[in-house]
């Protein structure tokens, strides 16, 4: 394929891989008004014009600087290998938009505050964007459409009005006939940069970023629903609020407002964002001495990973060392500071492998009582309710573990909830060391303090308004009264009509926590065992 035939700095550069990587990458040379494909194979040598250069990247492929080079004459080729295939099958292309207005002696950014009920970051401040759909030509497409769907804003020279935009949004004109009748100016989305969520969550995203300086005249307007609300912000002040716990920003968000409050001009800061790693890097900041590391662990599925976090900036208490894997934990030796101490929320396997580890670092080992009779080590320290460690406080939240502990940070409204909730599923109550009435109580006290952030050892975390707590709770006590309703017969006979909606591997763990559920209404007077027959009392 020649990419001369391709007009100079209008070729795009993307690949995929095919489902469970294989052996061949797919390049897509992609126009702003076409696309043509083929395949490569790993080793193939891909010539693509000089000029094209500035349309594409490292970072856009993944890939190291030292695997592009030049061919005899003179045009840019890259070289494929099996190093560079990575599983990206089950990653959703997106794009996103960076609107900014220039003022006097300062940026401004337009954010975003994601819907309290979405999967992905939900109640976090955020820059416009969304998947790209079937009717988007390219990811720059993507961006333009997600950008006027979610806060009216428009590339082009002139702004459709508030009433088209509902009658879009309502299916009543196609977004075709939109762009025809309102064109867009691809110029001004400067590439800024692309981002992978990390491989630990469940659903996964490559956003293409673009930057975009929205002209004075144009109005944004967020409408409730999948968004919260929107507003310009001066860039430092909304790293100032991010810094102080008012507002949440996913890490991607966090470098480009910085990278923007380091650029003069709007091309310099494209530049800048477009040179950073696309994949988050270790650890995942959330907030300024709040970061954690997502360990490959043994857990249940679906979830594949415990997060450890570390706590604090220049001496941190780290949080749950993950698997016993020397790999693993080597992760969290490369970017943790001195380690003060090591805060176990409770003795499971997924959450205590590296104990031996840190113990040969010298790190000492807290916990409550119950987790280190149940580990059978020695504690340096025993954890009680209503420790302060630093600015968190100790919470002895039993139900899923006796000895297991939450940790809460008054200042910030941040909960670090361990096992008692999870992003991924629900939580397994496993007897006799776990129990069900002890794990309602704990989540009722933990809702009761209003968090405005969640963070579960499994999965992402949980901004204002998303109600993690609240939402389990509900959920335990809808699965107790559908148990109660099901009594009179086996254990077995109690769980194909209590967990009716549950099959397959899942029904193995909704057994462990149907037993917590029987015997949490054993213990309230309202079940009774007779024979192997659960019975109403």
């Amino acid at each position: 394929m020649q990419a001369t035939s391709f007009p100079p700095l209008r070729v795009r550069l993307q690949y995929a891989l095919e489902p469970k990587i294989a052996p061949t990458a797919q390049l897509d040379l992609k126009l702003f008004f076409g696309k043509r494909t083929k395949q490569f194979q790993p080793g193939a040598r891909v010539a693509l014009h000089p000029n094209a250069r500035q349309s594409f990247g490292s970072q856009t492929l993944g890939l190291s600087r030292q695997q592009f080079g030049f061919t005899s004459h003179g045009a840019r080729f890259l070289q494929l290998g099996r190093s560079t295939c990575r599983d990206m099958s089950k990653v959703r292309p997106a794009a996103g938009v960076i609107p900014v207005r220039r003022q006097p002696d300062h940026w401004q950014v337009y954010l975003v505050q994601r819907g309290c009920s979405g999967r992905f970051f939900p109640g976090f401040h955020a820059f416009p964007g969304g998947v790209q759909e079937s009717q988007d030509l390219d990811q720059a497409h993507c961006a333009a459409r997600e950008l006027w769907e979610e806060c009216g804003l428009w590339v082009g020279p002139v702004q459709p009005n508030p009433g088209l935009r509902q009658e879009w949004l309502n299916g009543h004109v196609p977004w075709s006939e939109i762009a025809d009748q309102h064109p867009l100016d691809w110029d001004q989305l400067l590439p800024a940069g692309i981002r992978t969520t990390p491989d630990y969550a469940l659903v996964r995203f490559r956003a293409q970023f673009y930057l975009w300086e929205c002209p004075v005249r144009q109005l944004a307007e967020v409408w409730p629903g999948e968004l919260e609300a929107g507003r310009w912000w001066r860039v430092e002040e909304a790293l100032e609020a991010w810094r102080h716990g008012q507002i949440f920003l996913a890490p991607p968000t966090q470098d480009s407002l910085t990278g923007l409050s380091q650029s003069p001009t709007l091309t310099e800061a494209a530049a800048l964002l477009s040179s950073y790693a696309e994949d988050t890097a270790d650890p995942i900041r959330m907030l300024p001495g709040l970061c954690y590391v997502p360990l490959a662990t043994p857990t249940l599925p679906p979830a594949r990973h415990t997060l450890c976090f570390l706590l604090g900036l220049e001496e941190v208490l780290l949080v749950d060392p993950g698997p016993a894997d020397l790999e693993e934990m080597a992760r969290v030796e490369r970017v943790a500071p001195r380690v003060g101490a090591v805060l176990l929320t409770h003795h499971h396997p997924d959450h205590v492998g590296g104990v031996a580890r840190c113990r040969e670092l010298g790190w000492p080992i807290w916990a409550h009582r119950s987790t280190g009779e149940l580990l059978e080590i020695a504690l340096d320290r025993e954890i009680s309710d209503g420790d302060h460690l630093g600015p968190w406080t100790a919470l002895h939240t039993p139900g899923h573990a006796s000895g297991h502990l939450a940790l809460w940070h008054e200042e910030w409204k941040v909960l670090l909830c361990g096992d008692l909730a999870s992003g991924v599923s629900t939580i397994l109550v496993p007897v006799p060391d776990g129990n069900m009435g002890d794990y309602i109580n704990s989540l009722r006290r933990c809702r009761d303090l209003k968090p405005r952030l969640v963070l579960p050892s499994h999965g992402g975390p949980f901004g204002p308004g998303s109600d993690l707590l609240g939402q389990t709770l509900k959920h335990r006590l809808e699965r107790e009264a559908r148990v109660l309703d099901a009594l009179g017969g086996t254990l077995e006979q109690v769980l194909a009509v209590a967990y009716a909606d549950v099959s397959g591997p899942p029904l193995e763990y909704a057994r462990i926590s149907l037993l917590a559920h029987l015997q949490k209404l054993q213990q309230d007077g309202k079940a009774q065992l007779a024979g192997e027959r659960w019975l109403p009392a």
